[in-house]
């Protein structure tokens, strides 16, 4: 068996952008983290143990020209892209995982600073919104509002 550690090239995380440090807004996101692809996106919950995030393989802004428009946004596609939620942080055994299902729509490009379909999970202005409410992921990620 192998173990990967820190030093694994693998499993290399560089910090891009951080709400606490840089602001929770669009613009800011959309700067620090234009053209970079494979994103991972992780929302810790104020003042509880809830966790959120989701995956891109693609990134989320100025990512190519592999796109198409409707109704005057940006869609790209991805076979690879999830969203997640850990009701507690620590318990990995309640871990719930939304794989995309249309893949042809599974980045928006719009106003937001990332947006995992029609707001599945993304960034809106100063805050953020978890809602599968059109069924673009497998499993709807509905959670208790604290």
């Amino acid at each position: 068996m192998y173990t990967r550690t820190i030093n694994d090239p693998v499993y290399k995380f560089d910090l891009i952008y951080r709400g606490s440090r840089d602001g929770i807004n669009n613009e800011t996101f959309k700067d620090y983290c234009n053209g970079r692809v494979a994103s991972l996106v992780l929302i810790k919950v104020q003042n509880s143990n809830k966790i959120f995030g989701g995956y891109s393989s693609i990134g989320f802004n100025s990512i190519g020209d592999g796109y198409f428009v409707e109704f005057g946004y940006l869609w790209y596609s991805s076979s690879d892209n999830f969203i997640f939620s850990f009701e507690h942080g620590e318990d990995t055994q309640n871990m719930k995982i939304s794989r995309v299902i249309d893949y042809s729509k599974s980045i928006i490009i719009n106003r937001a600073g990332f947006n995992f379909r029609w707001g599945s999970l993304c960034m809106t202005n100063q805050t953020l919104h978890l809602n599968n409410s059109d069924n673009a992921y497998e499993n709807n990620l509905h959670t208790n509002k604290t």
